[in-house]
């Protein structure tokens, strides 16, 4: 689903750069992405195995992928710098920072954590449509 969701914000980032003519599809694009983060069935897709040290769990995404397009889009909403801190995660483009030692802890964090990043994502959806589109969103 990140692969998407990469996909998405590239395109975004291209359209924001090529001016007036693709507000629409800009407005479009930025939606998608707010919604599908928005979605209650979306989960960061981190690998099983997590590193603990000095008080902090990391987690890097399946396949050692990274997302640079989307935690630019993310940074860009939510008027933040990346990595995006929420609670007691740092989210970043190619790792998530969880700042509990104990691996158990650390997941239950990061849960708590994504739904958090969620909401703050979803709250913006209309001004980002706004923005883009100069109109309320659908």
């Amino acid at each position: 689903m990140l692969e998407k969701l990469e996909r998405l914000a590239e395109s975004y980032s291209k359209l924001k750069d090529a001016g007036e003519s693709s507000r629409v599809d800009l407005a479009r694009l930025a939606v998608s992405i707010v919604d599908s983060i928005s979605s209650p069935s979306f989960a960061f897709p981190v690998s099983r195995e997590s590193l603990s040290d000095a008080g902090t769990t990391s987690y890097t995404y399946e396949g050692n992928a990274t997302y640079p397009a989307l935690f630019d889009f993310l940074g860009e909403l939510l008027h933040s710098k990346v990595p995006l801190e929420v609670e007691g995660a740092k989210f970043g483009p190619g790792e998530i920072l969880v700042s509990k030692p104990n691996q158990a802890d650390a997941e239950i964090e990061l849960a708590l954590s994504t739904k958090e990043l969620q909401k703050l994502v979803h709250a913006r959806r209309s001004e980002i449509f706004t923005k883009h589109a100069g109109a309320a969103s659908p």
